[in-house]
C-alpha cells in the first residue's frame, strides 16, 4: 500500500529550514520530521540494531503530539497510534533478540507472526511524515521545542 503524500512540499520546507544537521530542532515542526526520518532510517538501513529508549521516546512523541492535536481526524489518529505501536512493538522484539533476551524458540515462534525485527513499509512512514506536514499547514509559525537532554539521537 502507498500513501499519496499531500504536503510533501510542507515537509521538504521544514527538512532544508526547521531540522538541524546535527541534534535536535528548537521548534516541534521540525523535531516531529527529525524523529520520524530517525525511526525510518533505524528501522530500513539498521532493521532496529540500535533500538533504545530514544526510538521509544520517538514513538511516544509523535503519537502525543500529533494525536492530541486539532490537525487530524479521529481516523488519522487511529491510523498513526496503529502504525506506532508497530513501530515499538518490532523495535522492542528487536531490542531483545539483539541483547540476547529471547531463546531461539521464542525468536522462531515471534519471528513467524511479525514482519521482521523492524516495520519497513513506507506507508506508515509517509503517513506521519504527512500528518507532520499538515501539521505544519495549519501552524507555519515554528513552535518552540525545548531539546531533551535524556535523547542522543
Amino acid at each position: 500500500m502507498k500513501h499519496k503524500m499531500r504536503y510533501s512540499k510542507n515537509c521538504k520546507f521544514i527538512w532544508k529550514k526547521l531540522v538541524p544537521k546535527q541534534g535536535q530542532a528548537d521548534n516541534l515542526q521540525g523535531e516531529m520530521l527529525r524523529q520520524i526520518e530517525r525511526l525510518r532510517h533505524e528501522a530500513r538501513n539498521n532493521g532496529n540494531i540500535n533500538w533504545c529508549s530514544d526510538f521509544e521516546f520517538f514513538c511516544d512523541f509523535l503519537e502525543s503530539s500529533l494525536c492530541k492535536s486539532d490537525v487530524l481526524n479521529s481516523e488519522e489518529k487511529t491510523a498513526i497510534s496503529d502504525i506506532l505501536q508497530r513501530m515499538r512493538t518490532a523495535g522492542r522484539f528487536a531490542e531483545k533478540c539483539h541483547n540476547y533476551e529471547i531463546s531461539d524458540e521464542e525468536f522462531e515462534e515471534e519471528f513467524e507472526q511479525r514482519d521482521g525485527l523492524a516495520y519497513v513499509e513506507d506507508y506508515g512512514y509517509d503517513l506521519i511524515t504527512d500528518a507532520i506536514g499538515a501539521f505544519y499547514e495549519k501552524y507555519p509559525t515554528p513552535i518552540p521545542y525545548q531539546a531533551n537532554p535524556d535523547i542522543y539521537r
